[in-house]
Formats: C-alpha cells, sequence, structure tokens
C-alpha cells in the first residue's frame, strides 16, 4: 500500500548523513566568501588596483633626491627637489648644491648654487584632464574592481546556493529511489506468492523482477549524484571533497512570492546594475581620453620662471651672502611636425567613444533581457510546480487503484509497474522544480541588481 500522501516524499524534509558536521545556506555562503579561490582573486586584484592607485597618487608628492660626490680634488653636497603641480599640469623643480675645491687656484674655494624653475605649460598639458589623467585612470582602475568584486561575490553566493539546493534535491530523490525500490520489491514478491498459488503468470513475475532490477539502478544512480553534488558544495568552500561537510536538512522553498511588475523590475535594473554603471563611466574614461589626445596635438608652449643664486666665498655662508640672485620669465615652445601617432591616437580615442556608447545601449538591452528572462523563468517554474503537485496525487492514486485491481485479481501487474514508473517521475519532477525555483529567485535579485549577499544571508 501506499505510505503517506502524494507529497510525503517530495517534500519532506530528509536530513544529511548522520554525525556529519553542517552547514546552513547562510553559513555556507559565508564560508565561501572567506576561501572560494576565485573569489580570492577578485580580492587580490582589487588590492593590486589599490596600491597603483597609490603610485598614482604618489606622483603629486614632492620628490626629494639628496646628492653627494667626493673626489681628490673637489666635494660636492646638495638636494634634488621637484613636485608636479595638480589642476594646473605644472611642475616645480628645484636643485640646490655646495661644491668644495680646496685645491683649486682660487680666492674663493667655496661655492653655492640655488636654481629653482617653475614650468606652466600654457596649451598641450594644460588643466585638471592633463594632470590627473593617470590617477583618475587608476582610481576608475579600482572602481572597476571594487563592482567586479561585488558581482563577483553575487554569482558565487547563486553558485553556492545551487549546490546547496542541489545536494537537498539529490537526498530527496535519493529518498524517492529508496521508497520506490521498498514498493517495487513488495510487488516481486507479491508476484512470486501469487505464481505459486496460480494467480499470477510467469510474465507478471519478470515484469516486477525488471521492476526492482531497474530501482535498484536508480538508487544507485541516485546514490552517485549526491556524492557528486556534495562534491561540488564543497569544492566551491574550497573544501577537499572528501571533507566531512554537508548541507544541513533544509525543507523545500515554497513558491508562492508574488512577483513585481515586470516594468518596474527592469527600471530597477538598469538604474542599479554595476554593470551598467561601469559601463556608463566607460564612456566618460573614454572621452577624457578623447580630449587629451586632442589636446597633444597642440603645440607644446610653456611659462617658465626661474629664480637662480650662484655665489663664492672662503666660506659656504660667504658664498651664500655673495650670491648673484637672478629672476628670469621665459617661453619655451615646441611643435613636432611629425604628427601621424597623435592624429591616429585621437582618431582611435574618437573610435572608442563610439563604441563604448553603443556598448551602454548594447548592455541596457542585455540587462532587460535578462530581467525578463529571469522573471518568466521564475513564473514558469511556479505554475509548473503547481501542476507537478497535481500530477503527483493522480499518480499516487493512480498507482493505489493499480495495486488495488491487481490485489484482487482484476488484471496484472502491468499497470502497477506502469503507474510506479509514472509516480517515481512525477515525484522527480517536483523536487527538481521546487529546488530550481529558490536559486531561480535569488537569480532574479541579482539580475535586477538587488541582491546584498550580507543581508540575504546573514542568518
Amino acid at each position: 500500500p501506499e505510505k503517506g500522501s502524494a507529497r510525503d516524499t517530495a517534500e519532506r524534509i530528509v536530513g544529511p548523513t548522520e554525525g556529519v558536521p553542517t552547514l546552513s545556506l547562510a553559513g555556507a555562503v559565508r564560508l565561501a566568501l572567506e576561501q572560494n579561490f576565485g573569489l580570492l582573486d577578485s580580492v587580490d586584484a582589487l588590492s593590486a588596483s589599490l596600491w597603483q592607485e597609490k603610485a598614482a597618487v604618489g606622483q603629486f608628492y614632492p620628490t626629494v633626491t639628496p646628492v653627494f660626490q667626493r673626489s681628490d680634488d673637489q666635494t660636492l653636497f646638495g638636494v634634488d627637489f621637484a613636485q608636479k603641480l595638480p589642476w594646473t599640469g605644472g611642475s616645480v623643480s628645484a636643485t640646490g648644491r655646495y661644491l668644495t675645491e680646496p685645491t683649486a687656484n682660487a680666492p674663493f674655494p667655496k661655492t653655492s648654487d640655488l636654481r629653482l624653475v617653475l614650468t606652466q605649460p600654457l596649451l598641450r598639458g594644460v588643466g585638471p584632464n592633463a594632470a590627473f589623467f593617470d590617477l583618475r585612470n587608476a582610481r576608475r582602475a579600482r572602481q572597476g574592481q571594487e563592482r567586479s568584486l561585488v558581482l563577483a561575490k553575487q554569482r558565487l553566493a547563486v553558485e553556492v546556493a545551487a549546490a546547496f539546493y542541489g545536494v537537498v534535491a539529490q537526498r530527496q530523490l535519493l529518498e524517492v529511489a529508496r521508497q520506490s525500490l521498498e514498493r517495487t520489491e513488495g510487488l516481486r514478491k507479491s508476484s512470486e506468492a501469487r505464481l505459486e498459488v496460480g494467480l499470477a503468470s510467469k510474465l507478471d513475475v519478470f515484469r516486477a523482477e525488471l521492476q526492482a532490477a531497474q530501482a535498484s539502478d536508480a538508487l544507485v544512480r541516485s546514490q552517485s549524484a549526491l556524492a557528486t553534488a556534495l562534491e561540488r558544495f564543497r569544492g566551491l568552500l574550497a573544501l577537499p571533497p572528501d571533507e566531512p561537510v554537508e548541507p544541513e536538512a533544509a525543507a523545500l522553498p515554497t513558491t508562492a512570492d508574488d512577483l513585481e511588475p515586470l516594468p518596474v523590475l527592469v527600471r530597477r535594473a538598469l538604474e542599479t546594475r554595476l554593470e551598467l554603471a561601469e559601463s556608463r563611466d566607460q564612456v566618460d574614461d573614454a572621452r577624457r581620453s578623447a580630449s587629451l589626445a586632442t589636446q597633444n596635438l597642440l603645440p607644446q608652449v610653456d611659462l617658465n620662471v626661474g629664480v637662480t643664486q650662484l655665489g663664492y666665498g672662503g666660506s659656504f655662508g660667504d658664498a651664500w651672502a655673495a650670491g648673484d640672485r637672478r629672476v628670469e620669465v621665459f617661453l619655451s615652445g615646441s611643435y613636432p611636425i611629425q604628427q601621424s601617432s597623435q592624429r591616429a591616437s585621437r582618431a582611435v580615442a574618437r573610435i572608442e567613444v563610439a563604441s563604448r556608447e553603443r556598448a551602454v545601449r548594447q548592455r541596457e538591452l542585455d540587462v532587460e533581457q535578462e530581467v525578463r528572462q529571469a522573471v518568466r523563468e521564475l513564473d514558469q517554474i511556479r505554475k509548473s510546480v503547481e501542476l507537478q503537485r497535481q500530477s503527483v496525487e493522480v499518480a499516487a492514486q493512480q498507482r493505489r487503484l493499480a495495486v488495488l485491481r491487481y490485489e484482487r485479481g482484476l488484471g496484472s501487474n502491468f499497470d502497477v509497474v506502469d503507474a510506479e514508473s509514472s509516480l517515481v517521475t512525477a515525484r522527480s519532477a517536483l523536487v527538481q522544480l521546487v529546488t530550481t525555483y529558490a536559486v531561480a529567485r535569488l537569480d532574479l535579485l541579482r539580475v535586477t541588481g538587488t541582491l546584498d549577499v550580507e543581508m540575504e544571508f546573514q542568518r
């Protein structure tokens, strides 16, 4: 006789192996965020971009270089100073030297030499775009890595959830196969007993034996599939395949969630998806590059303000006091005749702007398509679950009727075998649908850009 209701096996909580450590879904996701090798690569990439940003910031720090030279006839020491100016694109450089020549035939063996030069571009290289170009690129690279890390966390969370519910599903399927084998073995014994008293044919026994062999094979395949699902789950957590850790016993999720209207979900995705934000920022990056490439075609004209002080004396103090100080203001310029490389760079930069603008539009279309597909899939699964539950009820009733008719001698066990196959198929399909729904719900949050991994898996 049939055990329990039609939904008992398909939706019963089946636990892990007795005595092994278990993880909840939230605990598994947290562990994966700490240990997953692929995610750690993303963390390392972000760390590298942070160092590159620091190096780009360092170009605006003053550079001080001590200088010391000593030989038989002279001693030189001093310092060089350089500073890149923010916003204007200019620079300041200074050098200071003290020279001692004790063996020279001169009345003043000490020399002091100070030079200070301020250089300000007027055409090429002027302005914040040129001054901060490398720094902004470094910051954008860091921002891109931060977004990539968030996206990697979201994808990993969905993968861990899929692996978690994959194990839950395989446990359910194993239970379905085990109960089917029990019922089939009962049918085989019943057919053999009925054959002995002449109430069944040898064909009925062969049919029951074949069904039992197929049920045994299904059980073996379910056990193998469960082992594979467990290894995949552990692999995402960066654990050895034979690590005795399993997902905890979990109820299959319900499918009663009401979805928001599709236009609302699409609009939210277009506003919050990090991939879109990155694509839009890449358009701005391309425009900055095009602007700089255009500026690089201008002549190099610099305004220079220089201060020099050169003095000689019997001591360094006398040399400094006797120094002749001069202030010079002059323009310097250059314009290369051969600019094919710069023109090509500008043309390529403009092409890149147009390409990235198209990429933004393409990404928007892709995002909308992903949202629509995720909503359709979730809605289809929800409807299929309800239909499959009805199928399970019908298949269970069909088997009960077939068993009753067989026990009363109104037919062969062919109907029982056929009904058993239908029941196993219906229950297995229901398990797969319900567990797939849980993953599809998370994936919808991901494609709409609203999957907060820390909040969603904090319990």
